[in-house]
């Protein structure tokens, strides 16, 4: 008969025997805790020496191809799945980690044709490799079941380097063409200020330019011609330099000087962060500047056949040169896109986001973005003839 604290169970259907089951004392089942979906970066390490259950890890692959892989040290074993946005269903590698702990997973109701790739020993140390082929937004979904107790793992996360921009790698073609179309991935941004920017800006002015944070050029006054009031400054995201800027149709104040090129090396498929910051001598001017208007135009490299070179199209009066290739101002990719004005502090970065894919610019998230005033559609671009 049962105790006070027991049940009266049969041995088996058949047996005539019955045993007397108490279960004061006994351990409380195992409850894992709750599934957690957490970020997983590139070439972030993840150390886990804890019980946390099922874990989500999402890695931000966009604008990445090639090879991935995940390196990992795993111990207590584990279940590992995967999958790309792209994919149609996921990837299952199954449970990893060391033979050690085999029994406790098969009395939790885990098959054995799953144990099979536990390694022997008290743990397992590999890597899973993941190819993808496109550049295109997308999440890797990595998803680890850790049905024991007790969980210690560790994962690496390798990625290719983010895809560079496909007019970073844009060279001159060897035998000149014969039309004013626009060269493939020659296409880019350039910037230009105002005559007024030389009346209000100190000789001691230096503009620092940054792409995705880093720093890639100093642009030092001389360079500008600031106290030059005939000419407006320019500057262009490339890698081919000493060109001008489309003649004929350009405004005399932006042909009396070449365009400043910044190079464009770092630039990647897809959303970049472009910054600047202005320096000078606060002690012989205020401590602002005023830059009344830039403007930001979408441009690139074309054959100018009647002068016999190679220059940056210009958006004004494109019928000069049949739209760059294109059928008319309302389809042409050589257009003003937005314009900006900023009351500038000293040593401040004032950023906005350029996307190499759209050749189109938005505003950044950063604490000083640069308010944009984006141009409408068939505005920014003049048609007609100049000569």
């Amino acid at each position: 008969m049962a105790t006070s604290t027991g049940e009266v169970e049969k041995i088996n259907v058949r047996s005539p025997f019955y045993l007397t089951v108490d279960s004061e004392g006994a351990p409380p089942a195992y409850t894992p805790p709750a599934t957690l979906t957490q970020p997983f970066e590139c070439g972030e390490a993840i150390n886990v020496g804890e019980d946390v259950g099922t874990r989500i890890y999402e890695v931000d692959v966009t604008d990445r191809s090639g090879t991935f892989r995940i390196n990992y040290t795993i111990y207590s074993p584990i279940k590992i799945t995967y999958q790309l946005t792209e994919d149609t269903s996921p990837t299952v590698v199954g449970y990893l980690g060391g033979d050690t702990h085999e029994e406790e997973l098969i009395e939790l109701g885990v098959p054995q044709s799953e144990l099979t790739n536990l390694v022997s020993g008290d743990f397992d140390n590999s890597y899973i490799q993941i190819t993808r082929t496109s550049d295109a937004a997308s999440t890797l979904t990595i998803t680890v079941e850790a049905p024991l107790a007790t969980d210690e793992y560790r994962l690496l996360m390798q990625c290719p380097d983010i895809t560079p921009a496909p007019e970073t790698g844009f060279s001159l073609p060897s035998t000149p063409p014969t039309d004013t179309n626009l060269l493939t991935d020659s296409q880019t941004i350039g910037f230009t200020l105002q005559p007024t920017f030389s009346s209000i800006v100190p000789d001691s002015t230096t503009i620092s330019v940054y792409i995705n944070d880093s720093l890639v050029s100093q642009i030092s006054p001389a360079a500008f011609n600031l106290n030059v009031s005939s000419i407006t400054p320019t500057i262009i995201l490339t890698n081919i330099s000493g060109l001008n800027w489309a003649s004929l149709v350009t405004p005399t104040i932006i042909r009396n000087q070449q365009p400043i090129v910044i190079d464009n090396s770092s630039l990647e498929v897809g959303d970049n962060k472009i910054g600047f910051k202005l320096n000078w001598d606060t002690s012989v001017y205020d401590s602002q500047i005023s830059l009344k208007l830039m403007e930001f135009i979408r441009t690139g490299i074309f054959r100018n056949t009647t002068d016999n070179e190679y220059q940056f199209a210009w958006h004004n009066y494109q019928g000069t040169y049949s739209f760059y290739g294109f059928t008319d101002r309302y389809d042409t990719e050589v257009r003003n896109i937005a314009n900006s004005s900023v009351l500038a502090s000293e040593d401040v970065i004032y950023s906005f986001i350029y996307n190499t894919t759209t050749k189109n610019v938005s505003a950044s998230t950063d604490t000083n973005p640069l308010t944009l005033y984006i141009s409408s559609f068939g505005v920014g671009a003049t048609g007609g003839i100049k000569v």
